[in-house]
Protein backbone atom coordinates (compact mmCIF):
# COMPACT_ATOMS: atom_id res chain seq x y z
CA UNK A 1 0.00 0.00 0.00
CA UNK A 2 1.55 3.27 -0.95
CA UNK A 3 1.73 6.12 1.14
CA UNK A 4 -0.99 8.17 -0.37
CA UNK A 5 -3.31 6.21 1.83
CA UNK A 6 -5.22 9.04 4.02
CA UNK A 7 -5.55 8.62 7.75
CA UNK A 8 -8.57 10.35 9.91
CA UNK A 9 -8.15 10.22 13.78
CA UNK A 10 -11.28 10.65 15.70
CA UNK A 11 -9.94 12.40 18.48
CA UNK A 12 -7.13 13.36 17.75
CA UNK A 13 -6.31 16.39 19.78
CA UNK A 14 -6.26 14.06 23.02
CA UNK A 15 -2.37 13.48 23.51
CA UNK A 16 -2.61 9.75 22.05
CA UNK A 17 -4.42 11.18 18.79
CA UNK A 18 -1.47 13.64 19.31
CA UNK A 19 0.71 11.24 19.41
CA UNK A 20 -0.16 9.19 16.34
CA UNK A 21 -1.04 11.73 14.10
CA UNK A 22 2.51 13.07 14.23
CA UNK A 23 3.91 9.08 13.78
CA UNK A 24 1.74 8.95 10.62
CA UNK A 25 2.76 12.46 9.76
CA UNK A 26 6.16 11.57 10.08
CA UNK A 27 6.04 8.75 7.77
CA UNK A 28 4.78 10.17 5.07
CA UNK A 29 0.87 9.80 5.62
CA UNK A 30 -1.61 12.94 4.99
CA UNK A 31 -3.52 12.82 8.15
CA UNK A 32 -6.44 14.73 9.29
CA UNK A 33 -8.05 15.28 13.33
CA UNK A 34 -11.19 15.68 14.50
CA UNK A 35 -12.23 16.56 17.64
CA UNK A 36 -14.76 18.40 19.83
CA UNK A 37 -13.48 21.60 19.21
CA UNK A 38 -12.17 21.44 15.27
CA UNK A 39 -13.82 22.52 12.38
CA UNK A 40 -13.20 18.73 10.60
CA UNK A 41 -15.95 16.72 11.49
CA UNK A 42 -16.44 12.98 11.87
CA UNK A 43 -18.05 13.14 8.49
CA UNK A 44 -14.67 14.92 7.12
CA UNK A 45 -13.02 11.97 8.35
CA UNK A 46 -15.61 9.50 6.83
CA UNK A 47 -15.66 11.37 2.96
CA UNK A 48 -11.99 12.07 3.12
CA UNK A 49 -10.24 9.34 4.38
CA UNK A 50 -8.76 5.49 3.61
CA UNK A 51 -7.95 4.69 7.29
CA UNK A 52 -10.22 6.03 10.30
CA UNK A 53 -8.62 5.74 13.92
CA UNK A 54 -10.60 5.94 16.60
CA UNK A 55 -8.84 7.68 19.59
CA UNK A 56 -11.41 7.77 22.00
CA UNK A 57 -12.07 6.04 25.58
CA UNK A 58 -13.65 2.64 25.43
CA UNK A 59 -17.10 3.67 25.84
CA UNK A 60 -17.09 6.40 23.07
CA UNK A 61 -15.16 3.90 20.52
CA UNK A 62 -18.34 1.68 20.98
CA UNK A 63 -20.92 4.61 20.78
CA UNK A 64 -18.63 6.41 17.64
CA UNK A 65 -18.31 3.53 15.94
CA UNK A 66 -21.83 2.62 16.07
CA UNK A 67 -22.56 5.75 14.55
CA UNK A 68 -19.97 5.93 11.66
CA UNK A 69 -19.33 1.96 11.09
CA UNK A 70 -22.54 1.84 8.86
CA UNK A 71 -21.41 4.92 6.79
CA UNK A 72 -17.83 3.79 5.85
CA UNK A 73 -16.93 1.61 2.52
CA UNK A 74 -16.16 -1.44 2.06
CA UNK A 75 -12.47 -0.58 0.89
CA UNK A 76 -11.36 1.83 4.37
CA UNK A 77 -10.28 0.58 7.64
CA UNK A 78 -11.40 1.10 10.69
CA UNK A 79 -9.67 0.69 13.68
CA UNK A 80 -9.32 1.69 17.63
CA UNK A 81 -6.27 2.55 20.45
CA UNK A 82 -8.51 1.36 23.18
CA UNK A 83 -6.96 -0.55 26.27
CA UNK A 84 -9.49 -3.52 25.85
CA UNK A 85 -9.97 -5.09 22.83
CA UNK A 86 -13.26 -7.59 23.09
CA UNK A 87 -16.05 -4.80 22.96
CA UNK A 88 -14.44 -2.70 21.11
CA UNK A 89 -13.63 -5.02 18.20
CA UNK A 90 -17.07 -7.19 18.25
CA UNK A 91 -18.81 -3.59 18.17
CA UNK A 92 -16.71 -2.27 14.88
CA UNK A 93 -17.19 -5.68 13.43
CA UNK A 94 -20.75 -5.52 14.24
CA UNK A 95 -21.56 -1.98 12.67
CA UNK A 96 -19.33 -2.21 9.23
CA UNK A 97 -18.36 -4.03 6.32
CA UNK A 98 -14.97 -2.08 6.07
CA UNK A 99 -12.36 -3.35 7.25
CA UNK A 100 -11.60 -3.60 11.27
CA UNK A 101 -8.52 -4.16 13.46
CA UNK A 102 -8.61 -3.61 17.10
CA UNK A 103 -5.11 -1.95 17.94
CA UNK A 104 -3.17 -1.49 21.29
CA UNK A 105 -0.17 0.68 21.68
CA UNK A 106 1.35 -0.07 25.14
CA UNK A 107 2.84 2.95 25.79
CA UNK A 108 1.82 6.21 26.60
CA UNK A 109 1.52 9.91 24.74
CA UNK A 110 4.76 10.30 26.37
CA UNK A 111 7.08 8.17 24.77
CA UNK A 112 9.46 9.84 22.32
CA UNK A 113 9.34 7.20 19.88
CA UNK A 114 7.47 3.54 19.04
CA UNK A 115 11.21 1.92 18.96
CA UNK A 116 11.31 -1.04 21.43
CA UNK A 117 7.45 -0.54 22.32
CA UNK A 118 5.21 -3.31 22.01
CA UNK A 119 1.89 -3.10 20.06
CA UNK A 120 -0.88 -5.51 20.45
CA UNK A 121 -3.03 -6.10 17.09
CA UNK A 122 -6.11 -8.22 16.77
CA UNK A 123 -7.18 -9.31 13.46
CA UNK A 124 -11.06 -8.37 12.73
CA UNK A 125 -11.74 -7.92 8.93
CA UNK A 126 -8.95 -7.33 5.85
CA UNK A 127 -5.59 -9.48 6.30
CA UNK A 128 -4.09 -6.71 3.27
CA UNK A 129 -4.79 -3.91 5.68
CA UNK A 130 -3.64 -5.71 9.22
CA UNK A 131 0.53 -6.69 6.90
CA UNK A 132 0.24 -2.93 6.18
CA UNK A 133 -0.24 -1.63 9.82
CA UNK A 134 2.11 -4.58 10.79
CA UNK A 135 4.72 -3.60 8.96
CA UNK A 136 4.45 0.18 9.40
CA UNK A 137 4.76 -0.77 13.24
CA UNK A 138 7.11 -3.17 12.78
CA UNK A 139 9.11 -0.83 10.18
CA UNK A 140 9.51 1.95 12.53
CA UNK A 141 11.14 -0.43 15.49
CA UNK A 142 7.84 -1.39 17.53
CA UNK A 143 7.50 -5.05 18.62
CA UNK A 144 4.27 -5.95 17.37
CA UNK A 145 2.55 -8.87 18.27
CA UNK A 146 -0.99 -10.34 16.98
CA UNK A 147 -3.14 -11.74 19.05
CA UNK A 148 -7.46 -12.61 19.63
CA UNK A 149 -8.76 -10.41 21.73
CA UNK A 150 -10.15 -12.24 24.51
CA UNK A 151 -6.23 -13.58 25.15
CA UNK A 152 -5.09 -9.82 25.07
CA UNK A 153 -8.30 -9.11 27.91
CA UNK A 154 -6.79 -11.47 30.00
CA UNK A 155 -3.01 -10.71 29.97
CA UNK A 156 -4.41 -6.91 30.22
CA UNK A 157 -6.26 -7.91 33.49
CA UNK A 158 -2.97 -8.68 35.29
CA UNK A 159 -0.40 -6.23 33.04
CA UNK A 160 -2.49 -3.08 33.29
CA UNK A 161 -5.48 -4.10 35.90
CA UNK A 162 -3.67 -5.53 38.90
CA UNK A 163 -0.53 -2.92 38.01
CA UNK A 164 -2.65 0.08 38.64
CA UNK A 165 -4.56 -1.98 40.94
CA UNK A 166 -1.61 -1.94 43.39
CA UNK A 167 -0.58 1.55 42.82
CA UNK A 168 -3.69 3.09 44.00
CA UNK A 169 -3.81 0.85 46.83
CA UNK A 170 0.09 2.14 47.93
CA UNK A 171 -1.33 5.70 47.26
CA UNK A 172 -4.07 5.32 49.23
CA UNK A 173 -1.99 3.51 52.21
CA UNK A 174 0.11 6.30 52.00
CA UNK A 175 -2.71 8.69 52.38
CA UNK A 176 -3.79 6.68 55.29
CA UNK A 177 -0.94 6.70 57.15
CA UNK A 178 -0.25 10.50 56.73
CA UNK A 179 3.21 9.51 54.36
CA UNK A 180 3.41 13.14 52.08
CA UNK A 181 6.18 13.54 49.80
CA UNK A 182 8.96 15.16 52.20
CA UNK A 183 8.55 12.31 54.93
CA UNK A 184 8.49 9.34 51.94
CA UNK A 185 11.19 10.71 50.09
CA UNK A 186 13.49 11.91 53.16
CA UNK A 187 13.89 7.98 54.22
CA UNK A 188 13.05 6.14 51.06
CA UNK A 189 15.59 4.02 48.66
CA UNK A 190 16.04 3.90 45.10
CA UNK A 191 13.16 1.57 44.84
CA UNK A 192 10.25 2.99 47.11
CA UNK A 193 11.27 6.08 44.85
CA UNK A 194 10.51 4.33 41.89
CA UNK A 195 7.28 3.03 43.25
CA UNK A 196 6.45 6.97 44.79
CA UNK A 197 6.72 8.55 41.29
CA UNK A 198 4.81 6.09 39.89
CA UNK A 199 1.85 6.73 42.27
CA UNK A 200 2.14 10.40 41.14
CA UNK A 201 2.63 9.46 37.57
CA UNK A 202 -1.34 7.86 37.28
CA UNK A 203 -2.78 10.22 39.83
CA UNK A 204 -1.00 13.10 37.22
CA UNK A 205 -3.16 11.66 34.15
CA UNK A 206 -6.75 10.99 33.55
CA UNK A 207 -8.29 9.12 36.35
CA UNK A 208 -11.24 7.83 34.26
CA UNK A 209 -8.92 5.55 31.98
CA UNK A 210 -7.70 3.67 34.68
CA UNK A 211 -11.48 3.32 36.22
CA UNK A 212 -12.46 1.76 32.96
CA UNK A 213 -8.92 -0.45 32.84
CA UNK A 214 -9.81 -1.72 35.83
CA UNK A 215 -14.03 -1.83 36.35
CA UNK A 216 -14.37 -2.76 32.12
CA UNK A 217 -11.96 -5.52 32.25
CA UNK A 218 -14.60 -8.99 32.99
CA UNK A 219 -11.51 -11.00 33.86
CA UNK A 220 -10.16 -8.83 36.32
CA UNK A 221 -12.25 -9.78 39.43
CA UNK A 222 -10.33 -13.44 38.64
CA UNK A 223 -7.20 -11.76 38.71
CA UNK A 224 -8.39 -9.96 42.27
CA UNK A 225 -9.06 -13.18 43.43
CA UNK A 226 -6.27 -14.71 42.56
CA UNK A 227 -4.23 -11.76 43.88
CA UNK A 228 -6.13 -11.79 47.46
CA UNK A 229 -5.27 -15.28 48.12
CA UNK A 230 -1.72 -14.19 47.28
CA UNK A 231 -1.79 -11.68 50.12
CA UNK A 232 -3.58 -14.04 52.41
CA UNK A 233 -0.89 -16.62 51.83
CA UNK A 234 2.30 -13.98 52.01
CA UNK A 235 1.09 -12.89 55.06
CA UNK A 236 0.47 -16.25 56.49
CA UNK A 237 4.06 -17.99 55.50
CA UNK A 238 6.06 -14.38 56.14
CA UNK A 239 4.71 -13.27 59.50
CA UNK A 240 4.47 -16.89 60.65
CA UNK A 241 7.33 -17.81 63.37
CA UNK A 242 9.37 -20.32 61.35
CA UNK A 243 11.98 -19.70 59.10
CA UNK A 244 11.82 -22.57 57.06
CA UNK A 245 8.65 -21.92 55.91
CA UNK A 246 9.40 -18.54 54.81
CA UNK A 247 12.44 -19.88 52.77
CA UNK A 248 10.82 -22.64 51.50
CA UNK A 249 7.65 -19.99 50.23
CA UNK A 250 10.08 -17.12 48.95
CA UNK A 251 12.81 -20.00 46.98
CA UNK A 252 9.28 -21.69 45.36
CA UNK A 253 8.34 -18.27 44.03
CA UNK A 254 11.92 -17.71 42.59
CA UNK A 255 12.06 -20.62 40.89
CA UNK A 256 9.21 -19.49 38.79
CA UNK A 257 11.13 -16.45 37.94
CA UNK A 258 14.66 -18.18 37.93
CA UNK A 259 15.11 -17.84 34.26
CA UNK A 260 14.47 -14.01 33.76
CA UNK A 261 15.69 -13.48 37.35
CA UNK A 262 19.27 -11.90 35.98
CA UNK A 263 18.30 -9.88 33.00
CA UNK A 264 15.57 -8.24 35.41
CA UNK A 265 17.77 -7.79 38.33
CA UNK A 266 20.28 -6.24 35.38
CA UNK A 267 17.56 -4.23 33.68
CA UNK A 268 15.99 -2.55 37.07
CA UNK A 269 19.53 -1.61 37.83
CA UNK A 270 19.81 0.43 34.97
CA UNK A 271 16.32 2.75 36.15
CA UNK A 272 17.51 2.77 39.66
CA UNK A 273 20.94 4.45 38.23
CA UNK A 274 19.48 6.80 36.19
CA UNK A 275 17.55 8.23 38.90
CA UNK A 276 20.84 9.71 40.05
CA UNK A 277 22.78 10.72 36.23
Amino acid sequence: MSKGISIGIIGGTGSMGQWFRKFFSDAGYMVLVSGRKTEITYTDIINECDVVILSVPLDAAIAISGQIGPLLRKDQLLMDLCSLKEAALKNMLDNTEADVIGTHPLFGPFTDSIKGQNVILCPGRGERRLKWLENEYISKGAFVTVMDPSVHDRHMAVVQGLTHFLTICMGRTLQKMNMDAGSALSCSTPVFRINYDLIGRLFAQDLDLYKSIINNNKHFNDVYEVFLSSVYEGKSALLSGHDDGRSLYLENIREFFKDSCKEALKESNKIINALYL
